[in-house]
């Protein structure tokens, strides 16, 4: 209890809640970014520190590094994936000078026109020199100008070193949840795992003595047991052959289409490369296929169809699952119990081992109920 209210009040800290929190947390920090920078430097030029022109030439200075800040953030999320490769670190410095010289250049310019280079302290004549040459170098002393770039991004590596930390925090804090998380899932999966291992045994034997009677009731049982099996000893690893959770849903729709079949079409097709060695992230596939059938089947007494058409090609699978609604009108107590608890932890699930590679669209109509999802296999 002690850890979640840590977690809690780590996470408001690192992350407010609010977008006026945030705001003003770095409108805070940038004002004593430049308070500090200006009553650090100024002294340094006392004849000239009641001029008016020297503390608005200062203020900008000290001020351009917010868009150069910004820009390189905005940049580097633009470029996504590629963030996290080996050259992420030269990626990074490359931007954040490209965007140190476009904001700086333009500011020497208005220096220049404003103030006039020759009115402002001794040190902006010197630099202004080289920023105010053309934009394209012409000879070797031009490119002189990026040493001056290069100077100046010292400055920055406060602010990027407080996202770095802070970034690092959110990535530690969110595994610390994913663990505990995951903790709370394998208990009760132990917990109910006593439960199933009676349940599949009775199952066995009830299907051999059903057999002396029915066949079809034996086969109704046998099935039962094969999918109990198959949560009890191979859904208990992370990743399963897509092969597998196939068989499981075509096992799973099969008992659902003999025990629904006066009131209910169950149709699955599976299409492209079938017998690839890829695998999935267990049980992923047919929570969609629960879903469908909890919403569709299983919520009216009424004549139901569902469809599931899987398609694998390319190392990637595409998955469309349909199914009619009823046509009565639910209460509210009805739709919160419909609201999705399987989706939204499909969505978490599908964000934690497929982060920016998956498609997840849903559209629901009055009478039907439509996913579709897209996502690469594994391995």
């Amino acid at each position: 209890m002690k850890t979640s209210s840590a977690n809690s009040i780590y996470r408001q800290l690192l992350l407010p809640a609010s977008s006026p929190m945030r705001v003003a947390g770095h409108l805070a920090f940038w004002t004593a970014f430049i308070c500090y920078h200006m009553v650090f430097f100024l002294p340094i030029f006392p004849e000239r520190i009641y001029s008016y022109d020297t503390r608005l030439a200062y203020l900008l200075y000290y001020a351009r590094f917010i868009p150069i800040y910004y820009l390189t953030l905005m940049c580097l999320s633009l470029i996504g994936q590629l963030s996290y490769s080996w050259y992420s670190p030269l990626l990074g410095f490359a931007v954040c000078l490209a965007a140190m010289h476009l904001v700086t250049k333009p500011l020497y310019h208005f220096y220049e026109n404003q103030f006039g280079l020759e009115n402002l302290p001794r040190n902006f004549k010197p630099i202004g020199s080289y920023y105010l040459r053309s934009w394209i170098p012409v000879k070797k002393a031009d490119y002189y100008v990026f040493v001056y770039d290069l100077m100046d991004m010292q400055l920055l590596a406060l602010p990027f070193g407080l996202k770095w930390i802070r970034l690092g925090a959110m990535a530690d804090l969110k595994n610390s949840e994913l663990q505990k998380q995951k903790l709370q899932e394998e208990l009760t999966a132990l917990r109910a795992q006593l439960d199933s291992h009676f349940v599949f045994n009775v199952i066995n034997a009830a299907s051999v003595e059903v057999g002396t009677y029915s066949a079809k009731g034996s086969e109704y049982l046998v099935q039962a047991a094969d999918l109990i099996g198959f949560t009890l000893y191979q859904a208990r690893s992370e990743f399963v052959l897509i092969q597998t959770e196939l068989e499981f849903i075509s096992k799973y729709l099969a008992l659902e289409a003999m025990r629904t079949s006066r009131r209910s079409q169950i149709v699955f097709e599976v299409e492209g490369q079938t017998t690839t060695s890829g695998s999935v992230p267990t049980l992923l596939i047919t929570t969609l296929v629960e879903n469908a059938l909890k919403h569709g089947v299983h919520a009216t007494d009424e004549p139901s169809y569902v469809k599931i058409t899987c398609q694998i090609y390319d190392g990637s699978i595409t998955l469309q699952v349909f199914n009619t609604k009823p046509s009565s009108t639910p209460s509210e107590q009805e739709k919160t119990s419909r609201s999705g608890l399987g989706l939204v932890n499909l969505r978490r699930r599908l964000e934690a081992y497929f982060p920016g590679r998956h498609q997840l669209k849903i559209t629901e109509r009055p009478l039907s109920f439509l996913v579709y999802l897209q996502f690469p296999l594994i391995g």
